[in-house]
């Protein structure tokens, strides 16, 4: 028993490492390299020389002010002293006003404008600073982001499958690919603002400090506020930020899922109920996003408050003290912007410390599974080195409990020896431990107790790597990896030739069929080898086992997918191979077992006999001789047809079937029986007439059923054409936001208050300067009190309306990105399978894309989008007040802004380009990590980790070449922003310089344009370092756009259709013709004519790749013919309506496909339309033989089955797909090789159950065990896509055709494993089916 889940070892492990919620911040930087550390050092000396730069400006400024506001105090008075004496605006005597006063009047213009060229040295300063600080940081911080992607992957590899049996691929996806891009967010760029902002801070205390101690400490008397509300905002931020995380990747899990199993999904109709599973993680991940949301906001709202209480305090006692004489105006200003502005820039730190926080979060699950050693390391070089002469295995009193499920022993006090160079064969029923004995043999497991030798050393002494290289693995559920079927194959081993791939694919019988695909050994298999059948892709991997050139063959029903015939081509070969090997096999078919030197029959876990084919027959009442009368009688019962009458008169051959020379008439005519036949003699007979089938039949890659699909090449839906595609479009985003319009109205409304807010504040700015041109004290005082009343009331101004736009912007945002997922999964999920058979459109691409693009939206909705607001505001409002005070320097300062958009424009529309490359490179190396991480287990049984490491590196320096040269362009944006900010404030007091000089402004009016205007170029050019995330915005909506543009030709949401009332479930299929969309140059069926009445059973038999799953594909409508028609009671399908036609239809398929949920949730899926009763779940499991397995673990049905089903065996997972088949109770029912998986005993038992499904609905079984389908109403022989023979078991055994040589075939090869082998003389396999 597999079957396991609950609380153990493995999981609390997990659990305890998940109480390490973050990691330090430094630690982020744990692989900075000598480069690396040089970068950062240099990125750290120019953020502080750029936040330096931001202060140089006030001490420039402060004299800057002085001059102006002298130079307008007696610019009141025509600048004579005369008329400032009558004025009262001087009290000096004419000579001291020369001496002192004068000459500043006479040389004003030239001293400021010295002051003003100062103003331009600093941009030019601010650029190169700016440029060296961001491109360094996003430089050292992309080489980073790889080392640590790189060193995670490998970590994941490393893992052993303990690990990954607790682990969703989905989730683990998740983490390698948005996780980690968190964490470059928070130590590149970001990282190197917030040490320019925290620069810019102190460096602004300091000048503060040394232009007035006084001054300085009434202000920083209140920065204590500031502090605290970073550090709760912070605290507040990594906890939503952790769960945020945890609940997006939990939904990566299930779209994955789904994704990867979309057959499963459409043909049970599941999209909707996908759907509720994937919303119900966005749903906790929204909330929490909402409180994570306005924190940031709630934050900058008390920075500005405190702020402008700031602002207040030291403007008040700066007045005093210039009052008093004991300060100049010169230093109070230069004092008090410093102050404001490093209160400020203490605030921007603070927001961007968001990202970092961020960081520190995504990094701790990512660095636990770095830092985590596995118990079984693949990676390790210790260990002792395997004897390669000696193979021989012994297991000494094992015992053994999956690490998931400790409480269930599957092992139990087993021994036995596989001796080195010989065969020893497993039996057993579905879950006694087989299994679990090849998990065991490859070391994926430790034993709980005794041990288990290879060679006489202990499986735990020798290297993991090197003890796995001498191992050759053929699984009952092959996988194969989305390249060529040559490379598929030179996966068994490094440096195979081609020569020996060519060898390998004969020996395997797949030479035949891979040279007449048109691609032939360079032909794509697919994700998963979707674009093979299923006896295609097990000879595949026969292919690559036999190319391995093993020490130890282990085989767990490696042929249990193939026909017949190429059964016993493959077992000639398999058992060639296993000579002078140590072989283990694993078979339900006893008859392909019964050559081996030892058979070991299991029971509940235990070794129960042990002995030759012969010796175990000679037990009575034995479990192998049981096995073997199971089996016998199944095979060889008395045969019967039900409705023969009405048989006969549905069928006529002549006029059915057409006139067909193929080769299975050929070879039927060749086929002679007769002498008596010994057993190896009868094995080489049936292998010659096996080949001569496979010889002349026309093979074609197609779809298995339930696999993913076939791989296209006729068709690019890239990245980068798909945003090019559809044009970005800010409205009808804004129209999927329209539920949250009041929130959206409400954040813009109070997001252009709190822009307001910062122009507003030049007002009282001139106020401020015109005091000290006033001559009463009195007067001087009053408007100081107004002053800092004003900004006390701007104070709480900003803190309500920042706050609740925060709070808005969030709710609408999350809402948006949340519908966003949704209707994206949903879009995904509605389209046909011909869009999932894309090779653009594999798993992980899909996934990735519904990941990441949804979030990266929020770079032009949400919080970006008050920004954007804000700084319209601030524009707006600063421009009005410009345009009062001062139009001509409003009108210049206007002429920098297209400057500061220019650049920014320029960088996006070059960001945008590269981001689709860049996306493009990161899918690829993405769809490497999901390919690898769900076949872990055939990833760990090739010894590949090294391989695919590399693979994955190599895509990586592709794409990090392209992150590199993106990050120069963000730093020259960033410089030239900052550049031109500066300019333009040199440019502004220039200006200004000359209106005061000419009396066209007063110096006052100068101070109120500057600063209102001057605060809406700051935001702007502080806008521009949001470039990036608009440019990926930008991007993503127009994937996003174009994807739900995209129209399915079958649409699985489609309400048109005819619904009939009832369904009788009668098919008729007429001249069916079909080439898969993406090989339309490779027909798969030619002409197929069958009809069906209601509650008859239609049995598909022929060789691999003929064409059968093809057609059952047809019937659920995941594609349209091309010709031809399928009808359900006389309407042809393509007129019904989509979902009630699936609805109709139950299927089993040949590898059926389990969600990672609960055992009755699993079966739930066979009806996902209702709300079956727990009582009728256990109806279906009771006549599926699964209940009582069911009811024997610990949590029942509440069993978790884990990924793919990986916690139960390949038997119970088939009756776990056979019950979900059954709930629903279909007219309807496709079996394909629905008992393939079972031992005998359970298929006896399941194919009673479903022979009792089978009355009274239209059935149509696909088998390979002929037995199966021996009471079939019909039987159809498909030969290349052709009907080759139709009738009842007996006519098609009358005509000795096709049919009669597959049953020859077949009978021949079983026979022989009873009566010792024997067989009477003159008896054809054909009449060993008839009643004795």
């Amino acid at each position: 028993m597999k079957a396991r889940n609950g609380n153990n070892g493995a999981e609390k492990d997990a659990n305890n490492d998940n109480e390490k919620d973050e990691v330090s911040y430094f630690g982020l930087y744990r692989y900075a390299d000598v480069r690396g550390k040089l970068m950062m050092a240099v990125g750290v000396l120019a953020a502080t020389g750029h936040g330096l730069c931001w202060k140089l400006l006030f001490i420039f400024f402060g004299p800057l002010a002085m001059q102006f506001v002298d130079y307008g105090r007696y610019q009141q008075c025509g600048l004579a002293y005369q008329q400032c004496l009558d004025a009262n605006l001087t009290t000096l005597n004419e000579s001291s006003w020369n001496a002192t006063i004068q000459p500043g009047l006479d040389t004003f213009e030239e001293n400021t404008v010295q002051l003003v060229y100062r103003f331009v040295l600093i941009a030019v300063a601010m650029f190169v600073l700016g440029f060296i600080q961001v491109s360094t940081w996003n430089h050292q911080a992309t080489r980073q982001a790889k080392i640590i992607r790189l060193a995670f992957f490998r970590s994941l590899l490393r893992q052993d499958i303990s690990f990954h049996d607790v682990s969703s691929p989905g989730e683990l996806n998740a983490r390698l690919s948005s996780d980690i891009q968190i964490v470059k967010a928070g130590i590149g760029e970001k990282a190197s603002i917030v040490i320019q902002q925290f620069s810019s801070s102190f460096c602004g205390v300091i000048i503060a400090m040394i232009a007035s101690w006084r001054l300085t400490l009434i202000g920083l008397a209140i920065t204590p506020i500031l502090a605290v509300a970073q550090t709760l905002t912070i605290k507040i931020s990594g906890i939503y930020a952790r769960r945020e995380l945890a609940a997006y990747a939990k939904a990566g899990s299930i779209s994955e899922e789904a994704l990867a199993a979309i057959r499963t999904v459409a043909a049970f109709g599941c999209q909707e109920n996908e759907v509720k599973r994937y919303v119900g993680h966005l749903d906790e991940a929204k909330k929490v996003a909402v409180k994570r949301g306005f924190a940031p906001g709630f934050c900058l709202g008390v920075v500005y408050c405190t702020m402008y209480l700031i602002y207040a305090s030291t403007f008040w006692y700066g007045t005093v003290l210039i009052l008093d004489g004991t300060l100049t105006f010169a230093n109070m200003t230069t004092c008090f912007f410093c102050l404001v502005s490093s209160s400020y820039a203490f605030g921007q730190a603070g927001s961007q410390l968001k990202s970092c926080t961020d960081a520190k979060y995504a990094g701790a699950k990512i660095f636990e599974i770095i830092d985590r050693t596995p118990e079984i390391d693949v990676f390790s070089e210790e260990g002792k080195e395997p004897n390669s002469k000696n193979a021989l295995i012994r297991f000494h009193g094992v015992d053994f409990a999956y690490p998931t499920r400790a409480e269930i022993k599957v092992l139990k006090g087993v021994d036995f020896t596989v001796e080195s160079g010989k065969t020893t064969a497993l039996v057993g029923e579905s879950g006694s431990g087989k299994s679990t004995i090849i998990q065991l043999i490859q070391r994926f497991y430790n034993v709980t107790e005794g041990r288990i030798t290879v060679g006489g050393i202990d499986l735990k002494e020798l290297n993991v790597k090197k003890h796995r290289d001498l191992i050759g693995v053929v699984a009952q559920e092959p996988n194969l990896f989305a390249t060529t079927i040559a490379e598929n194959i030179r996966w068994g081993r490094e440096g195979v030739k081609e020569q020996e791939i060519q060898e390998a694919a004969r020996k395997a019988n797949a030479y035949d069929f891979i040279m007449k695909l048109p691609q032939k050994f360079d032909t794509l298999v697919g994700e998963g080898g979707g674009q093979m059948s299923g006896g295609q892709k097990q000879r595949i991997a026969i292919a690559r086992a036999i190319a391995r050139n093993p020490k130890i063959l282990l085989l767990d029903e490696a042929t249990s997918a193939l026909d017949t015939e190429s059964e016993a081509v493959v077992q000639a070969a398999l058992e060639k191979a296993s000579e002078g090997r140590t072989t283990v096999v694993i078979a339900h078919r006893l008859s392909t077992i019964r050559n081996a030197d030892k058979i070991i029959a299991f029971q509940d876990g235990e070794v129960r006999e042990q002995g030759s084919h012969d010796e175990l027959l000679r037990i009575p009442d034995g479990v192998y001789s049981n096995l073997i009368n199971l089996q016998t009688v199944d095979r060889s019962g008395p045969v019967h047809s039900t409705n023969s009458k009405a048989i006969s008169d549905d069928i006529d051959l002549s006029n059915k079937i057409p006139e067909h020379k193929g080769s299975m008439r050929r070879c039927a005519r060749h086929r002679q029986s007769g002498g008596s036949l010994h057993r190896q003699g009868s094995l080489k007979y049936i292998s010659k007439l096996a080949h001569s089938l496979s010889r002349h039949s026309s093979m074609r890659s197609r779809k298995s059923f339930m696999d993913e699909g076939s791989v296209c090449k006729s068709v690019d839906l890239k990245e980068d054409n798909v945003g090019d595609s559809t044009k970005f479009s800010f409205i009808r985003l804004m129209r999927m936001n329209k539920p949250e319009w009041a929130y959206v109205a409400g954040g813009c409304l109070f997001a252009a208050l709190a822009g307001s807010v910062d122009p507003l504040v030049a007002l009282i700015y001139g106020e401020i300067f015109r005091i000290f041109s006033l001559n009463s004290r009195e007067e001087q005082n009053h408007l100081a009190m107004i002053c800092g009343l004003s900004f006390i009331g701007l104070g709480v101004l900003g803190l309500i309306s920042y706050f609740l736009a925060a709070y808005m912007f969030a709710k609408s945002g999350t809402e948006l990105t949340t519908r966003l997922r949704e209707q994206t999964f949903r879009a995904i999920l509605r389209q046909d399978i011909a869009f999932f058979d894309e090779s653009s459109n594999n798993t992980g691409t899909l996934v990735s894309r519904l990941s990441n693009d949804a979030s990266r939206v929020q770079g032009c909705s949400g919080e970006r989008l008050g920004l954007a607001v804000r700084t319209i505001s601030t524009v707006g409002t600063g421009f009005a007040i410009g345009f009062v005070y001062g139009w001509q320097l409003a009108l210049l300062v206007i002429a920098f802004f297209p400057l500061l958009v220019l650049g920014s424009l320029i960088e996006v529309k070059i960001l945008s380009r590269s981001e689709d490359d860049k996306t493009n490179a990161e899918q690829e190396s993405g769809g490497i990590a999901e390919d690898a991480l769900n076949n872990i287990r055939t990833v760990a049984s090739l010894t590949r980790e090294k391989s695919l490491y590399d693979l994955y590196a190599a895509k990586l320096r592709t794409s990090n070449r392209k992150r590199i040269f993106k990050s120069l362009v963000v730093g020259l944006g960033y410089g030239f922003s900052q550049c031109t900010l500066f300019c333009s404030f040199a440019a502004a007091f220039r200006l200004g310089i000359e209106l005061v000089i000419t009396n066209q402004m007063t110096f006052d009016s100068v101070f109120r344009v500057f600063n209102a205007i001057v605060f809406g170029a700051f935001l702007t050019g502080q806008n521009m370092s949001n470039a990036p995330e608009y440019a990926e915005a930008k991007t993503s909506v127009c994937r996003i756009f174009s994807l739900l543009n995209l129209k399915p030709k079958i649409d699985s949401y489609g309400t048109d259709g005819k619904i009939p009332a009832h369904c009788k479930g009668e098919i008729s299929i007429k001249d069916l013709r079909f080439c898969y969309p993406c090989r339309p140059e490779a027909a798969v069926l030619k002409g197929i004519n069958i009809r069906v009445k209601p509650g008859q059973t239609l049995a598909l038999v022929g060789e691999s790749g003929c064409g059968k799953s093809t057609l059952v594909q047809l019937l659920e409508r995941f594609f349209d013919p091309d010709q031809g028609q399928v009808t359900l009671d006389g309407v042809d399908i393509r007129h019904l309506n989509i979902s009630w036609l699936r609805q109709q239809i139950g299927i089993v398929s040949q590898e059926p496909t389990l969600f990672n949920q609960s055992i009755k949730d699993n079966i739930l899926h066979g009806d996902c339309a209702r709300n079956p009763s727990q009582m009728e779940v256990e109806k279906a499991a009771k006549k599926a033989d699964i209940h009582d397995v069911i009811s024997r673990l610990p949590n029942g049905y509440d069993t978790n089955v884990g990924a793919k089903g990986s916690q139960l065996s390949g038997g119970q997972k088939q009756r776990v797909a056979i019950a979900r088949a059954l709930l629903r109770n279909p007219k309807i029912l496709l079996l394909d090789e629905a008992t393939s998986a079972l031992d005998t005993e359970s298929e006896k038992i399941v194919q009673q159950a479903l022979d009792a499904a089978r009355e009274g609905r239209t059935s149509i079984v696909i088998a390979h065990r002929l037995s199966t389908v021996r009471n079939a109403d019909q039987i159809a022989v498909i030969d290349s896509g052709v009907v080759v023979e139709l009738g009842t078991h007996e006519e098609l055994i009358a005509t000795k055709g096709a049919y009669f040589s597959l049953v020859n075939a077949q009978l021949f090869s079983e026979k022989e494993t009873t009566n010792n082998g024997s067989v009477t003389k003159g008896q054809t396999g054909a009449e060993l089916l008839q009643p004795s």
